[in-house]
């Protein structure tokens, strides 16, 4: 029998969720039910088809399957595995000319930010989560000009991706982001197609009160391999 993965473990609470026995869920996907059990305690790693048969029976979005993947699937390394930013990881990122953070998901805790970044988002830095600052700083209301569809997008990665994320901390933000009369009516609001295919943010400097629109940029890091995300935002001309 082997080890149950983080991609077991959130096939297993995709299809609780859903409200599916495993055999309901292996007739969606044409797959035995003993293959549905194997896959779920880890004895079976799925291969690509069976994977594509899971994520569309149990409504998996297309934008979220790669993320899935990375998250869930343990990684090949060949030393220790960093913890936190080093020096260098630091210093890589004040390089860049535009705002970006290197973030912990699904989670979204914030491990550094940029001057540029700090700038246009005031109080989101290292140690702040992304979440608890959209939901529980009144500023954030002030800087993304369409705040609705962003916290819309933010629950929505959150809530579809935390399965892959420890119990304790997914209990801990949602338990925090609670506080807030906006995080049930967002938590429970359907993302539209057209806002995830959006090109770019709409924020306003607080420094200036000028509009910018932005492009966002995710990176996950792979040469070395890092258990962060690089999030740039690019100036649209």
């Amino acid at each position: 029998m082997g080890e149950s993965t983080a991609l077991s473990a959130y096939l297993r609470e995709r299809r609780l969720a859903a409200g599916l026995a495993r055999t309901e869920l292996a007739a969606r996907a044409q797959m035995a039910p003993l293959l549905i059990s194997q896959i779920e305690s880890g004895a079976l790693v799925p291969n690509h088809a069976m994977l594509q048969r899971l994520f569309d029976s149990l409504d998996v979005p297309h934008w979220y399957r790669k993320h899935i993947l990375v998250l869930g699937l343990p990684a090949v390394e060949s030393g220790a595995v960093a913890t936190a930013p080093s020096a260098e990881d630091l210093a890589d990122l004040a390089s860049l000319t535009h705002p970006a953070c290197l973030t912990r998901f699904p989670t979204m805790d914030m491990l550094a930010a940029n001057s540029d970044y700090q700038r246009l988002f005031p109080g989101l830095g290292a140690g702040v989560n992304m979440l608890e600052w959209m939901f529980l700083n009144p500023v954030a209301k002030k800087v993304y000009l369409d705040w609705n569809t962003e916290a819309q997008l933010l629950v929505h990665a959150f809530r579809m991706l935390a399965p892959l994320a420890p119990t304790q901390r997914v209990s801990a933000i949602t338990a925090s982001c609670g506080e807030s009369p906006d995080w049930d009516p967002v938590w429970t609001s359907e993302v539209r197609p057209q806002d995830i295919a959006r090109r770019h943010l709409r924020l306003r400097e607080r420094s200036t009160g000028l509009e910018r629109r932005m492009m966002l940029r995710i990176y996950d890091p792979a040469f070395p391999s890092r258990p962060w995300w690089l999030y740039r935002l690019i100036p649209v001309r």
